[in-house]
């Protein structure tokens, strides 16, 4: 008769438990990238008509924002818990707010790809017919939510630290400050353009997803820079 296995140890039930909430916060961004590319193509192959709907801007600000700020929340908690069991009650609570906090952002995602608009349809015949810009409102103000959501809890786990009693702090406050920063810009730009200020009013609605896109791309490469010794282990 085989002897039963020996039971796993903690650290590799700790592990496990890290793994089944990083797989459920994974499995809701999965979804809102699916609900963002279904949004974009509704209908199967688009034309050539959706580069000049902002609906395809908007989804590319979408899918370049998302995938730093899921690498992170991903790899804080391997950071924060991997190493180490959270120590008391402070420490207990502190892994139970962290994966609340992650699934609430991972929400935040679907909101904003729900809030793509769907590409309208090109005015006139032929491939090439322009299509009449969508109102991307909504997109601007959940991604500003969502960005401000995430400064707030960048900002309360730079200050729990000490409660988990300090367990790789350094890598994650050098990330934090800059992240901070970042998100609250960029946070500020997609605030003003859902109601494009005096100086913006000139500007299309297409022009202003492009030019929100350009802030999006220029805030994940600098996440990756200055992130980058928290990013990859």
């Amino acid at each position: 008769m085989q002897e039963a296995a020996a039971p796993a140890g903690l650290d590799q039930q700790r592990s496990r438990l890290v793994d089944h909430f990083k797989r459920a916060y994974q499995i809701i961004v999965g979804l809102a990238i699916t609900l963002a590319c279904t949004r974009l193509v509704p209908d199967g192959v688009p034309s050539v008509a959706v580069f000049s709907d902002t609906s395809f801007w908007l989804f590319c600000t979408f899918f370049i924002t998302v995938v730093p700020i899921f690498h992170g929340g991903d790899r804080s908690l391997d950071i924060k818990y991997l190493g180490a069991a959270p120590k008391g009650f402070w420490g207990q609570a502190g892994y139970v707010w962290d994966v609340y906090m992650l699934l609430i952002t991972a929400i935040l995602f679907v909101k904003i790809a729900q809030s793509i608009p769907v590409p309208q349809a090109p005015s006139g015949g032929g491939l090439l017919a322009l299509a009449p810009p969508s109102r991307p409102d909504m997109f601007y103000r959940w991604m500003a939510v969502m960005l401000f959501f995430d400064a707030w809890i960048l900002l309360a786990d730079s200050f729990k630290s000490d409660l988990r009693g300090g367990q790789g702090l350094t890598e994650q406050v050098g990330a934090y400050v800059p992240w901070i920063v970042l998100n609250i810009a960029f946070g500020l730009v997609c605030w003003f353009a859902q109601s494009p200020p005096g100086f913006f009013a000139s500007l299309s609605a297409l022009a202003i997803s492009i030019l929100v896109f350009a802030c999006a791309f220029a805030r994940t490469v600098l996440d990756y820079v200055f992130g980058r010794r928290f990013m990859f282990p």
